[in-house]
């Protein structure tokens, strides 16, 4: 343990501890992550998370050493559910036409409206 009457302790950079761990593939795959991460929340337009989990044990039968490991993970946003109208029919199958509504005869057909060129004016 240090003294506290001994000054400021050095402390190692944290960074330095992360890419010591496992010869850096946490780190690495913490940055595909971030990248992963950041695409979402663009196509979103919602926020998300990284989140990294260290965790610290002593390692047993070795009083002077500690077990670290460490995952990276996020949460990225979701998007809206996509949906659509569906009706049920007798036999209780989803189907996208109303059972209950009577169909209309014949067969439709697009109407085009004629244009009156005297009537449309510029802008």
């Amino acid at each position: 343990m240090t003294d506290p009457n001994d000054g400021p302790a050095q402390v190692r950079p944290f960074a330095d501890v992360l890419r010591d761990i496992q010869h850096g593939e946490v780190a690495d795959e913490a940055a595909i992550l971030m990248q992963q991460l950041v695409a979402a929340v663009h196509q979103h337009g919602k926020k998300g998370s990284l989140r990294l989990d260290i965790e610290v044990q002593p390692m047993k039968g070795n009083s002077t050493a500690l077990m670290v490991s460490a995952q990276a993970s996020i949460r990225p946003p979701k998007g809206e559910p996509t949906a659509a109208v569906f009706f049920w029919d007798a036999d209780n199958n989803l189907v996208r036409d109303d059972p209950n509504q009577l169909a209309l005869p014949g067969v439709l057909r697009e109407v085009k409206q004629a244009i009156n060129h005297d009537n449309i004016r510029e802008l």
